[in-house]
């Protein structure tokens, strides 16, 4: 069974919650887009498991209180209960004006659990 309008959309409002609750330091927020052992790869840090990952959401706002994510171009394939994704990234400051400090490419594995579409993995490759 292909993925449904349903499916597209719950994964549509992941990928903004992910951003969302890195912009505003919500670890646990963060951590809940992910399964339970899911892996993430920041491009600078490979973490596995929820804890960590939401650490790092926590950290990376108390660096960057003005990181902004932009994430366009959103892909998704699948087929029942699983899914690819894919998203580019425009990440920034607001601090001071508008100040691009990274752009790249979410390559996502998704699985459809009890609790919606998470991420079992992620992983971001910074543009050169």
């Amino acid at each position: 069974m292909s993925l449904t309008t349903a499916d597209l959309i719950e994964m549509q409002q992941l990928y903004a919650r992910y951003n969302t609750a890195i912009d505003t330091g919500d670890g646990k927020t963060f951590a809940e887009c992910f399964v339970e052992n899911a892996h993430f790869d920041s491009g600078i840090s490979k973490i596995d498991g929820r804890e960590g990952i939401g650490a790092f959401a926590e950290q990376t706002h108390a660096a960057m209180p003005g990181m902004r994510h932009n994430a366009t171009n959103i892909l998704f394939d699948g087929d029942g209960d699983n899914a690819t994704g894919s998203a580019f990234l425009i990440g920034y400051l607001t601090e001071g004006g508008y100040k691009p400090i990274v752009t790249g490419r979410y390559l996502d594995e998704l699985v459809k659990t009890d609790d919606g579409w998470l991420f079992t993995k992620r992983v971001f490759k910074a543009d050169s």
